[in-house]
Parts: C-alpha cells; structure tokens; sequence
C-alpha cells in the first residue's frame, strides 16, 4: 500500500510524464472511411471525466477533428462518441499501462442523412467561443448556428470593431454567425439572430425597460430574426402578440443530454399534477406552443 502511495505521489511530483498512458483516438465515417470530427465523453474507473490536453473541452466532453492522440494516466477508461443525432452512438472501453502507446479506431455509423430531405441541422441558443465553432459545429454535424456574443452582462464586442462580415461559410454547406446577442430578464428570454451590431442592452434593469421595447428597436431592421428562447417565459403572450416574433423554442435548453431540467426556471410554472415526471415540462412546453398555434399566431417552433 505504502509504495503505491509513493508511486502515485512521485507521479504527480513530476507532473505525470514518466507515468502517463497514450492513446491515438480516431473516428471515421463508416461510409467513407474518412476521419470525422466528433464528441467524446470519457470517464476513467472512478467515473471522473480526465482533464485532455490540447482539447476543446467542456464539462463532461471533448470535441477532436477526426484523430487525436490523448495522454492519460494510467488506468480504465470507459468512453461515449457521438456526432449529433443522425450518427449511431457508438460506446467502448479501453485499459493503459503506464508507458503505452496505443492506438484506437471508431467507425461512425450514419443512420440518416437529413440533408436529402431537405432539413438542415441547427442550434439557436449557443453560448460558445466563436473561434472554436467551426470544430464544435463538425463535432456536432450542425449546418446552422448563430454564435451568441452580446447579452446583458457582457458584450465581446465592446471596445473592438464591429465585422464587415458576420456570416461565415465553411466547409461547403454549413454556416455560422458571430453577431446573434440575448436578452435575459424577469420576463423571459429574446434571441437575435442575424443582425449588423449588438443591442444597447447592459444598463436595462431585470423589469424596465420591457422585452418588447428592445424588441421593436431590433426589428427595425428586417433581416434580424427574433426567438422566443421558451414558450413558458411570462412575457411570452405579450410577445407573441407583437407580431414580431419569428420562431420559439420548442426543444430548448432545459431538454439536456443526460436528463430534464426539471423546472420552469422563473417562468410560469406548470401544474406539476398535470405535467408530471421527466416528461411534464416537455409536454407544458408544447401545450403553450399549441395555444399559440390556436390563436392563430402562426409561429414556426426552434431548437
């Protein structure tokens, strides 16, 4: 036990490099056998996501560009590699010893391609580094994402020149804009898309001025598409009753990975009676949208 212990510590005095494990990871389309940008969740035995170097990472994954090599310690790994939803979920295992160099190869199975029918992937609400997007965006297989850089309490924008040109193409067919901003107060939540410059929004308080004031400056002009980013928000009739909104969020952010949000954050909340278990603030979520709908306010939902 106390050499263990010592080999453990002398490993992390020296920072891991005569002690570290590596891995060459790569994924390919099972079509093409082309390497593919992908999303991996590892976990190590104790169900720890590692810290991987040289990554663009987040939380409890990483994203690579079809082959990277990873330097790990010593131990098992258990891994989940996904490239949005029209990829097959592919899972695995793998062990290192101290001083491997081993090498791991993943076949991406694509079980539909949406393009062919005529719908296009897209994310709405992305709070990310636009310079890391163009990986996250082929990691993901989205062909549409609007870059959130401004909202209340920041603006990356501020003190730098605005882009003659926000709209970016890449890799053929897949698109993405640095303008898109938030406004997140007690009413709710608005999202701009497409616009030429930020919003004056930071000095607005939580209630005043309202949603629709900064609402109506932004529709001025014509090409700025507006989201209502949840349909439970309680500015959300008022809103909608504008006739300024463009679409609303239907699969919105409290829809995760692993699991539910389960609330209404501060929106309306809903008869939890009524809209029970997992599934309830899906289903409050969509019973909203068909009011709307009933109403006669022909909105087209978002995700």
């Amino acid at each position: 036990m106390r050499i263990a212990a010592f080999a453990a510590a002398a490993c992390l005095i020296v920072g891991g490099a005569l002690c570290a494990a590596e891995l060459q990871l790569t994924a390919v389309d099972d079509a093409t056998g082309e390497p593919v940008p992908v999303r991996v969740h590892l976990r190590d035995a104790r169900g720890r996501t590692p810290k991987v170097d040289g990554t663009i990472a987040w939380n409890d994954h990483f994203v690579m560009p079809g082959q990277t090599t990873l330097n790990l310690p010593p131990g098992k790994y258990t891994f989940e590699m996904e490239r949005g939803p029209e990829y097959r979920l592919r899972t695995g295992t793998f062990e290192l010893k101290r001083g491997d160099a081993d090498a791991r190869e993943v076949r991406m199975v694509r079980i539909v391609d949406m393009r062919t029918e005529g719908w296009w992937s897209g994310d709405l609400h992305i709070h990310r580094a636009p310079e890391d997007i163009e990986l996250l965006m082929l990691a993901e297989d989205l062909h549409v994402a609007p870059v959130i850089t401004w909202w209340n309490d920041k603006n990356l924008w501020k003190g730098k020149p605005l882009p003659d040109a926000p709209l970016h193409q890449f890799d053929t067919d897949r698109f993405y804009h640095v303008m898109a901003g938030e406004d997140e107060r007690g009413g709710g939540a608005l999202l701009y898309l497409n616009g030429r410059r930020p919003l004056d929004i930071a000095g607005a308080a939580r209630e005043y001025p309202a949603l629709d004031v900064f609402l109506r400056e932004a529709k001025k002009d014509p090409q700025v598409h507006v989201d209502l980013e949840k349909p439970f928000w309680w500015d959300a009739p008022t809103l909608a009753a504008t006739g300024l909104i463009d679409s609303i969020g239907l699969a919105h952010n409290h829809m995760q990975r692993s699991g539910v949000l389960d609330n209404e954050a501060w929106g309306r909340p809903r008869d939890k009676s009524i809209y029970r278990g997992p599934t309830g603030n899906g289903r409050w979520t969509t019973d909203i949208y068909y009011h709307l709908l009933n109403c006669g306010l022909r909105i087209p939902p978002s995700a």
